[in-house]
């Protein structure tokens, strides 16, 4: 087999065919949103997403192209469409000029190519792939189209023994928090009292600091100041954390201490309203604005209680009718929300009671979780694995 080096302008031509908002064309085409493509797989989940969508220009595609998300480029939005559409002018159609579209697809998705776009990306807190920059990139690929085809229908096949565990492992996952719900329910369905708002039990509500950060860092004993994915449902991450930019001597109450009650302000749909219990002292993690401590009154409340009724529908219901944000990737609650989240606070000692009763079963399903996010990451990191096996070290081929 004959590889050779040439570049993606050679082989891919960026196909803009413009749709205006008033074209009678609009209407006959279903309209693909980046957020309507899945990130790493390139699947299209649905069309028409945005029904607004329209009082801007769009681009036409068909099932000739592949569409090329540029609007942060690591996100790896690749899709082969099947029908014909027209998609946000964030997304760029590509025509394949000579060379087998789901092969091109794939080597799209290489890291080579994910690198070279972002080589010359412009913005940074939202990065877009320079496409003429893309499409100067030189690659290496088979002489034969039946050979490109074998290699495409290969990695097909790879790819698609990779979404089947990938789907077990997320139903894996849903099995246990349904379990979870389930548990808690059964627990806080017995209770007989008034629900009481969280802020009736809290001394105070702390806020970190809008620290000045970078993205990196450095090593695992360097400052830094926590990311909204360092809280979760049960598991807090030190190792979510970015550097501190400039010299800063924080203030004691930003740093993290064992004992924290802590509360994820703004993150996912999910996990806004995380709470965890922190178990040492992290005199190296310091809390953003986005990750809040609560103060609990403790001659009232016991914090493992607490951090039981606030993952019950009670108090999930509550948050998610208060949450703020235009999209689900990111949602906020404030102070004032998570202050009135309602919770059912029996005395003391049910509390205690409750809590020796739900916590190995709870730590049982946490551990699961746990585990099996841990086998989800792994799978995550295939595709990226069998594209390198693929199209690194070609000359071993030729």
């Amino acid at each position: 087999m004959s590889w050779r080096t040439i570049r993606l302008a050679n082989i891919a031509v960026a196909h803009r065919q413009i749709i205006g908002p008033d074209s009678p064309a609009k209407s006959e085409r279903p309209y693909l949103g980046l957020e309507q493509i899945e990130a790493g797989t390139g699947r299209i989940l649905n069309y028409d997403g945005n029904p607004a969508e329209g009082k801007s220009t769009t681009f036409a595609f068909d099932e000739r192209h592949i569409l090329y998300g540029k609007l942060r480029p690591y996100l790896n939005k690749v899709a082969t469409p099947d029908r014909d559409g027209r998609c946000s002018t964030e997304i760029i159609p590509l025509l394949p000029t000579g060379v087998d579209r789901s092969f091109l697809a794939f080597l799209l998705r290489t890291d080579r190519v994910i690198n070279g776009a972002m080589a010359e990306k412009t913005g940074s807190r939202m990065p877009r792939a320079d496409v003429d920059a893309l499409l100067r990139l030189e690659v290496t690929i088979p002489d034969s189209l039946d050979e490109q085809r074998r290699v495409a229908a290969r990695l097909k096949a790879q790819l698609a023994e990779v979404d089947a565990a990938r789907q077990a492992a997320r139903a894996q996952l849903r099995d246990a928090a349904l379990l979870q719900r389930r548990l808690l329910q059964a627990a806080f369905h017995q209770l007989v009292c008034e629900p009481l708002t969280l802020g009736c039990v809290l001394n105070e509500i702390q806020t970190g600091k809008s620290f000045l950060t970078a993205e990196v860092l450095a090593r695992p004993d360097e400052l830094g100041v926590l990311k909204v994915s360092a809280v979760s449902w049960s598991q807090f991450r030190a190792d979510q954390a970015k550097a501190l930019k400039g010299e800063y001597t924080p203030a004691e109450n930003h740093r993290v201490k064992q004992g924290d009650l802590l509360i994820s302000r703004a993150n996912t749909r999910e996990l806004v309203g995380a709470v965890v219990l922190v178990e040492r002292d992290y005199p190296m993690r310091l809390l953003s604005d986005k990750t809040l401590r609560l103060v609990v009154d403790e001659s009232r409340a016991n914090k493992d209680y607490l951090l039981l009724a606030l993952r019950t529908e009670l108090a999930r219901e509550h948050i998610e009718l208060y949450a703020t944000g235009t999209s689900d990737s990111m949602r906020n609650i404030s102070q004032d929300v998570i202050a009135s989240i309602p919770i059912l606070l029996p005395p003391l000692d049910d509390q205690c009671h409750i809590v020796a009763r739900l916590k190995s079963q709870l730590d049982e399903t946490d551990n699961m979780a746990q585990s099996v996010t841990a086998q989800l990451a792994e799978i995550e990191r295939l595709p990226q694995h069998l594209l390198s096996q693929t199209f690194n070290n070609v000359g071993a081929r030729s």
